[in-house]
């Protein structure tokens, strides 16, 4: 079973407060303003250049702040990564990874972030009394059955790991960003629109901020926003009555 561990997370009773702009104009990206966001490395082992997508762990990380209104392919896609996939290579990632390609200009491959990951060794000392230990964790023998059918999910040729004195077994795997909560796979189904459709179409713009802060609501009722310019959004406006 896939267990991921929170990092780096300060925990208070604020949360976020994402939402999705659906705007009146109706426009699809052209290839040089998707490209304009992209900045591609040369493939080391090939030579070819300006091909490979390096994406940085913290790129994925969309929690309560700092404010940002996405409404580019590039930061809708790792939004999308970060609410749909549940495990690198999975279904939603396959679906990700080919329309970036087909849509970026010049793309071949996307190089996704790795991070620390970490599993209880059931038989050490420290958790034979552990509850959780022995039923989330595993034997060694266990944990190298896991790592090899990992390593064949992932595409990864070999996953190292290693225990440390408090009993787990740490590893890295390939990372594939944080929400707090997923309301793309509802704004899909309810606004009856494909992935690719999201990505690239003008008018789906995501909405990051945090309950503590409102300052999307703030901007409109300041009128530094053009509510005319907005069809509607999803879930619903900031601060109107159910």
């Amino acid at each position: 079973m896939k267990r991921q561990i929170r990092r780096c997370v300060f925990e208070t009773n604020s949360s976020s407060q994402h939402s999705l702009c659906i705007m009146k104009r109706d426009e699809h990206y052209t290839p040089d303003e998707i490209a304009k966001d992209f900045y591609l490395w040369d493939d080391k082992k090939t030579g070819e250049k300006d091909c490979e997508w390096h994406i940085w762990d913290h790129d994925m990380e969309f929690g309560r702040s700092p404010f940002r209104a996405l409404g580019n392919f590039h930061d809708k896609w790792l939004y999308a990564c970060a609410s749909l996939v549940h495990e690198y290579n999975d279904e939603n990632y396959k679906k990700l990874e080919s329309l970036a390609l087909k849509y970026v200009p010049g793309l071949k491959k996307i190089v996704i972030p790795m991070i620390s990951d970490s599993i209880a060794d059931k038989n050490h000392p420290e958790n034979k009394d552990s509850d959780f230990a022995q039923e989330y964790g595993k034997s060694e023998d266990e944990l190298n059955e896991w790592l090899e059918q990992k390593e064949k999910d992932w595409g990864i040729d070999t996953i190292e790991y290693w225990e440390t004195d408090n009993g787990y077994f740490h590893f890295e795997k390939p990372c594939t960003g944080y929400v707090d909560v997923d309301i793309l796979s509802g704004f899909l189904k309810k606004e009856n629109i494909s992935l690719e459709e999201y990505l690239t179409n003008k008018k789906y713009v995501v909405i990051q901020d945090g309950d503590e802060y409102g300052y999307f609501g703030d901007m409109k009722r300041s009128g530094l926003i053009n509510l005319d310019a907005i069809d509607h959004e999803y879930p619903r406006a900031y601060g109107t009555e159910d």
